[in-house]
């Protein structure tokens, strides 16, 4: 029995594995969108919401990881040398996934500079076009006013 809770643990490091190569993949991708020269809003966010179907899929595999940890822990305990091939293996594939996840963090962190970036950008461009339009504005008002002759009030009495 124990043999088959260790092999779900290993199963669930596997899927664990592949969620998060896919998530790297979709965090390459938003990088790529961000680093264009008109940004692709559309693709991020297309993106963030695929990313989220995935992260959800990891907490599940996460909960149900923990769960069987919890049912095994102490049987485990005083009978390591008996699966200590099978331990061995969950070792590494825990080693790999974090691994996984601290590239993961240092993407998202990369793209969320990015992102940071690009947004003080596209202020900044939002400005100028509001400054822009307020001379053009202010411009064309004025040379309105050029040709204006105010009334004059003229005196008849002499």
């Amino acid at each position: 029995m124990l043999e088959q809770y260790l092999d779900a643990m290993i199963q669930s490091m596997d899927e664990k594995e592949v969620c998060l190569r896919k998530l790297l993949e979709m965090t390459a991708e938003q990088e790529t969108a961000l680093r264009k020269e008109t940004t692709d809003w559309d693709t991020f966010d297309r993106l963030i919401d695929e990313k989220a179907d995935v992260i959800d899929r990891l907490d599940a595999l996460d909960d149900g990881f923990q769960s069987v940890f919890d049912k095994v822990r102490d049987e485990l305990e005083g009978r390591k040398a008996q699966y200590k091939d099978r331990i061995a293996k969950l070792q590494q594939k825990i080693r790999t996934v974090t691994d996984q996840s601290n590239a993961l963090i240092a993407a998202e962190q990369r793209n969320k500079n990015l992102m940071e970036t690009q947004a003080t950008a596209e202020r900044k461009k939002i400005r100028q076009t509001k400054a822009n339009a307020k001379l053009a504005n202010n411009y064309y008002n004025s040379m309105n006013r050029i040709n204006y002759i105010d009334p004059q009030l003229m005196d008849k009495k002499k």
